[in-house]
């Protein structure tokens, strides 16, 4: 089976009181589906890719509430693996509360189904003719099983000479700076793609300085037997950075009125590797100023105005804000 795109990790739900109320006081939580894979591979199918999700879901009306999400927006679900109706499905409880206090999220996810995983469950194959593999930091932080079987998606696209993007994604909840270090080195060095937000740039390799040093500083430790490797830097307010064929390049960041950040790193991911596998959308614009990271930047921009995690835009919608005179690219 082909797919542009195959991704695999966890997919939970994200439970959030209305704006300004704590937890303990809500008498009502609005539900989203959301997860890191699965919000890139979501916004990537709504451009138009073939994409395929890969992870376990418990057989009980929560995993099917997930599922039956991710299928509305086109990505393939065929090969999860259904688990018992009585494993868990991860949760996260969220307050959006202005500052100085701001955004405080809570997790539930121990021990669910994806963390719990068994490898042996999964079909690899469908990695073998994928155009791409996009794994995250996240997934092996998350148990034996997803480690394992995450080990087990570098192997076959090794194998195959699948091409590998991975997003750093460091979860100091999950686990400390140096454990992460370690377990993702494999997939940092083997890595066509490597994107990583300054900070965990800063707290896993202790690089330092401007974007540019950051970005030379990656490559010395991963790219040394990959000269064309894409190291790709986000900067929060500041857009993005990119060190390819040691050729340095900025971004600036997109005009946007933010309502939530959540899936707006996603969306990122998404945009830069719809850029990069020349999707159609992008090739409109491409000759016109339009760099990866510019349209990444954009798709990020236009999901922060978004409610929920997942980037819901049409290719008319992106066409139409890149189109406008208020696009500062450069």
């Amino acid at each position: 089976m082909y797919a542009d795109v195959v991704s695999f990790g966890e997919t939970m739900l994200r439970l959030t009181a209305p704006a300004g109320i704590r937890l303990e006081s809500a008498s009502s939580l609005d539900i989203y589906v959301g997860g890191t894979e699965s919000n890139a591979l979501a916004c990537l199918a709504r451009l138009g890719l073939q994409v395929q999700w890969i992870s376990a879901l418990p057989s009980n009306p929560i995993g099917r509430r997930v599922e039956s999400e991710l299928r509305r927006h086109a990505i393939d679900t065929s090969r999860v693996v259904w688990t018992s109706s009585t494993d868990r499905l991860g949760i996260f409880y969220v307050e959006e509360i202005a500052p100085p206090l701001g955004v405080q999220v809570y997790y539930d996810r121990a021990s669910s189904a994806c963390a719990q995983i068994d490898p042996a469950a999964i079909d690899y194959s469908i990695v073998d003719h994928a155009r791409l593999l996009h794994l995250t930091g996240i997934t092996p932080a998350l148990g034996a099983g997803a480690r394992a079987a995450f080990e087990r998606f570098l192997e076959r696209a090794r194998t195959h000479n699948v091409t590998l993007s991975f997003d750093v994604n460091y979860r100091a909840r999950l686990w400390s700076a140096q454990k992460a270090a370690q377990a993702i080195d494999t997939a940092c060095r083997q890595a066509a793609i490597l994107i990583s937000s300054y900070d965990d740039a800063v707290d896993l390799w202790h690089c330092h300085g401007r974007a540019e040093d950051v970005l030379h500083q990656l490559a010395g430790r991963f790219a040394a037997d990959n000269p064309s490797k894409i190291l790709v830097l986000t900067l929060s307010k500041d857009g993005s950075a990119q060190l390819a064929h040691d050729t340095y390049v900025h971004a600036p960041t997109f005009p946007t009125q933010e309502i939530t950040r959540f899936g707006s790193g996603d969306a990122f991911a998404a945009g830069y590797l719809y850029a990069y596998l020349n999707g159609s959308l992008y090739q409109e614009f491409a000759g016109q100023g339009i760099t990866s990271l510019a349209f990444a930047n954009a798709l990020a921009a236009m999901k922060r105005g978004i409610r929920g995690d997942i980037a819901t835009v049409t290719p008319d919608d992106v066409r139409a804000v890149l189109q406008t005179k208020r696009a500062r690219f450069r």
